[in-house]
């Protein structure tokens, strides 16, 4: 059984998620719910729960806020929010759990699933570790990124990740130093997470890290990146190329 707590401000939402987590999820055990950071802080400390649901923006403070007042951090989280916001990128980067409001079946479902995956792998100290980090690091290219794989996962800097490319609803990071290392996560996965970076996609299934890029070819149809790699462009993404490669 995995034992549970509810944070979040919002009587409704918790009401919410702990009659769907009663209906859907018999494994998990809601052991009390929370209207505010303190209270949070408090019944976590109180009852040492497995897995706790917590609200990102609270009227008393955010739920990274809730994790910095905790002396360890022994259990999984599954942040909810109504909105896609500047902590989204944050969260998704360390690869902990998000469900977005109004939450609906299938979404909590993916969270316990993940959950219980975590909990029975345990050690899960590095990925809060780095979601912490990224949080008080203002400069999204500084971050560390949580790629998760099959039997464990593997931190990188973002900043040693050369480009990506999809494998068999995988994605390979290739690194300056070290490397390939396979997320198990498919290719637009990332697409997505790192769109808004200095990230380029180049072809049906590659995207390249734009800081690292060299150069390009004579005939401008291949980005140049250090230990000599090579990757062709298509066409199209020739001609917007130099736009993003400022």
């Amino acid at each position: 059984m995995i034992k549970a707590i509810i944070i979040d401000d919002e009587r409704n939402s918790r009401d919410i998620i702990a009659l769907m987590l009663e209906r859907y999820c018999p494994e998990v055990q809601v052991l009390a719910l929370a209207n505010d950071c303190a209270e949070g802080i408090a019944r976590i400390k109180e009852l040492q729960p497995d897995l706790v649901f917590l609200d990102l923006e609270m009227p008393d403070g955010t739920g990274f806020e809730v994790l910095q007042g905790l002396d360890n951090i022994t259990f999984e989280a599954v942040f909810v929010t109504a909105f896609e916001k500047k902590f989204v990128h944050t969260i998704r980067f360390s690869e902990v759990e998000l469900i977005l409001k109004p939450i609906d079946k299938e979404s909590l479902l993916q969270a316990v699933s993940a959950v219980q995956v975590r909990i029975a792998r345990g050690n899960n100290k590095r990925r809060y570790e780095v979601l912490m980090q990224n949080f008080h690091q203002g400069k999204q290219e500084q971050w560390q990124l949580v790629l998760p794989g099959t039997h464990q996962e593997t931190v990188t800097p973002l900043s040693e990740v050369l480009y990506l490319e999809a494998g068999q609803e995988t994605c390979i990071f290739h690194l300056r130093n070290g490397g390939p290392v396979t997320a198990e996560r498919p290719f637009r996965y990332y697409l997505d997470l790192l769109g808004s970076l200095p990230f380029f996609q180049i072809n049906n299934t590659q995207m390249v890290h734009l800081k690292p890029v060299l150069q390009l070819s004579a005939d401008r149809s291949q980005v140049i990146l250090p230990n000599n790699i090579r990757l062709e462009m298509t066409e199209r993404r020739r001609k917007e190329f130099p736009a993003k490669w400022k």
